[in-house]
């Protein structure tokens, strides 16, 4: 443990240690993701159909909440 004149100086380097690493992580996996064989685009692909299957049932739902209230 740290001396009490020097706690501050530890938490702050501690807690850019994780940030500094949260950074690099994201970092690394973004690029270990672009070098993957099938590309980025099959991925946007994908996350862009998920996206849209999640709207199109959110609207579903909301149009059969409102068809009840009427």
């Amino acid at each position: 443990m740290a001396p009490n004149g020097q706690r501050g100086t530890a938490t702050s380097t501690y807690l850019t240690s994780w940030d500094v690493g949260i950074g690099a992580g994201l970092m690394a996996g973004a690029a270990v993701g672009m070098m993957m064989p099938y590309g980025r685009d099959p991925m946007k692909t994908q996350v862009g159909k998920s996206i849209h299957k999640l709207g199109v049932a959110v609207d579903h739902a909301v149009d059969s909440i409102v068809s009840e209230m009427r």
